[in-house]
């Protein structure tokens, strides 16, 4: 039995319609769906890291899976080595870490907030790419933002057993036809 934690994107649930099609494919290929809920509102991305391990420990085996959208990518990226899933399927991962804010820091505290500001200051994507030898599929689609691109090219690069996938003519919609065909191929 394979168990596949589908983390969802910001604001998302995993019962939300743009996961159905995926919950289908994954279920045609043989796995048991964890819809892992996170709660969204005045929390920060350690917050959704510390409820998705909690999750998890409720529901681990020795086969499992983590499949993540946008921040929920960035939730299974960050905890992998730590939890040693199977492989990890990352997409759209967002670019929330310090190594992105560079360039954009008063645009970034701004939108973010002084409390979400200083949580993404305490990640390093380098640092848990360079680390992760859990096998990881990376995809994004080819109109999204370019900084989102630069997180996930540098992570594939960084990472020992990483693979990246580009989906055309998709932009950041989890929902979207080429992503869903581009979902199936790698599960």
């Amino acid at each position: 039995m394979k168990n596949l934690f589908i983390i969802p994107g910001y604001t998302d649930t995993a019962s939300d319609p743009q996961y159905k099609e995926i919950i289908k494919i994954a279920k045609s290929k043989g796995y048991v769906i964890h819809k892992v809920p996170i709660q969204w509102k005045y929390r920060t991305v350690s917050d959704y890291i510390g409820q998705f391990k909690e999750f998890y420990s409720k529901h681990k085996s020795n086969n499992d899976y983590f499949f993540g959208f946008s921040y929920g990518a960035v939730v299974a990226f960050s905890t992998a080595e730590e939890l040693k899933p199977k492989k990890i399927f990352l997409c759209s991962l967002s670019n929330d870490f310090k190594e992105d804010l560079k360039g954009i820091e008063n645009r970034a505290r701004k939108f973010l907030g002084k409390k979400r500001f200083e949580d993404t200051k305490a990640r390093s994507a380098v640092q848990i790419a360079k680390k992760l030898a859990i096998p990881t599929i990376v995809l994004y689609g080819e109109k999204e933002h370019d900084r989102l691109k630069k997180r996930c090219e540098e992570t594939v690069k960084l990472a020992k057993h990483a693979k990246l996938v580009v989906v055309k003519n998709a932009d950041h919609e989890i929902g979207h036809l080429e992503y869903i065909k581009a979902i199936k191929a790698v599960l």
